[in-house]
Order: C-alpha cells, then sequence, then structure tokens
C-alpha cells in the first residue's frame, strides 16, 4: 500500500467510527428509557466525590489537505500534508447530566512541525457522551469540543485564496472518541479531528484553516 493511500485511512475511520458510535449511542438511550432518576439528580456540578475529574493528555498526529466538512464525509479523497503536531492538554470536568453527559474544559499546549515550525495554544469546552451498550467491555466515549485557538504564525496550510484572509487567532472545533479497558479506568485511548477555522469567516476573513487527525494516551485523576 503507498504512502498516499495509508494517508487515507484515517480519515475513513473517523467517518465509520462516528457513524457507528453516534446510532449505537442512540439504541443504548432508548434501551434504558425506562430507567428513573429523580430530577434533582439530573444535573450536577462535578465535585471531589466524583471519580478522577482531572486528566492530562499527550498525543500527536498529522494534517490532511481536505476542508472540514469533506475529511468527515470523505475522508477517502484527502491526502496527508506532510505536516505535523505533538500536544500536551490538561482538562477538568465540571458538570454531569445523569452517568450519560459530562462537560469538561481543556487547556491544550502543542508543536506542530513539517513544512512549518510553530506553537500553538488552546482553550476548549468539550459534551462527552459516557453511554454505550459495550462499556463493560471497552469504555467508550464521544465528545465535541469548542473553543479559541492561537498560533504564533500565519500556518502556510491555513492560507486562504485572498493572503489578506489571515488569523492567529481562530477557533477550533475537535470531534473525539476514546476507548479504555474497565479494569483499568483511569487510562484511556484517543482519537480525535483536531480542527481549526474562522467561524465561517469570522475571524480574520479564514472560513476552513487546519484539520489534524491525532491519537493518544489520556490519564485520568
Amino acid at each position: 500500500m503507498s504512502v498516499m493511500n495509508l494517508a487515507h485511512v484515517p480519515g475513513r475511520m473517523t467517518q465509520w467510527l462516528l457513524l457507528v458510535l453516534l446510532a449505537l449511542a442512540v439504541l443504548s438511550t432508548g434501551a434504558r428509557a425506562e430507567e428513573t432518576v429523580a430530577p434533582t439528580a439530573s444535573w450536577h456540578w462535578a465535585g471531589s466525590s466524583d471519580p478522577s475529574p482531572w486528566a492530562v493528555a499527550v498525543f500527536g498526529g498529522q494534517a490532511l489537505d481536505s476542508n472540514f466538512s469533506d475529511t468527515v464525509t470523505q475522508p477517502y479523497s484527502s491526502d496527508a500534508t506532510g505536516d505535523y503536531m505533538v500536544a500536551l492538554e490538561g482538562s477538568r470536568t465540571f458538570a454531569w447530566y445523569r452517568d450519560m453527559l459530562s462537560f469538561e474544559g481543556a487547556a491544550m499546549g502543542a508543536y506542530h512541525f513539517g513544512h512549518q515550525q510553530y506553537e500553538e495554544f488552546g482553550g476548549a469546552v468539550y459534551a462527552r457522551w459516557h453511554r454505550f451498550p459495550w462499556n463493560d467491555t471497552v469504555r467508550t466515549t464521544l465528545a465535541l469540543g469548542l473553543g479559541p485557538s492561537y498560533t504564533t504564525i500565519y500556518p502556510q496550510i491555513e492560507a486562504q485564496n485572498d493572503p489578506n484572509n489571515r488569523s492567529r487567532w481562530l477557533n477550533q472545533f475537535n470531534i473525539e472518541a476514546t476507548f479504555g479497558l474497565p479494569q483499568y479506568a483511569s487510562t484511556e485511548l484517543l482519537l480525535r479531528l483536531q480542527h481549526r477555522s474562522g467561524m465561517f469567516g469570522t475571524m480574520g476573513g479564514v472560513w476552513d484553516g487546519s484539520n489534524f487527525v491525532v491519537m493518544g494516551l489520556r490519564q485520568h485523576f
């Protein structure tokens, strides 16, 4: 298999993974719809009684040459660009809805290399779905994250048709899935589509910035 064909694999896996996880999350919710939970227990702030609200993640990956929508809907058309990133991220869960949905804040620092070398710093709020029917075998979560991102240069990978449309400050929108074993409740593998863009041109005239497919480990404590 050629290097170009290998580059298609992460995107294709992302598309099918999201479709399968979303479908089974809906089925899992329906199967447990008869459960009764006291209204006062539906929402609560995460506190010392919640298990391991803090976490640290280390991850890295490569950029794809397609825009965000094509990366998700047509991953087979994406190729690697030769741009890479490694990152360290700290996070804390701050709220829960029952035992199925949590909310967390995260702060990230990343180093980019390949065609250019620069740093990226960002923060995001994640909504994370926890309820999947196979969690007794493989703990699984699916999360969406949104927040600001700053780069120390104007990355060439984010260049627009109009060179005046650029910004170091952009929005990050991330899609993440995690997997872990029940006997190691504090450790999980993460897979993420790390996206930067200008929120439909509202930030510096940037429409689509960069898309990185990354993999790493997260440790809760």
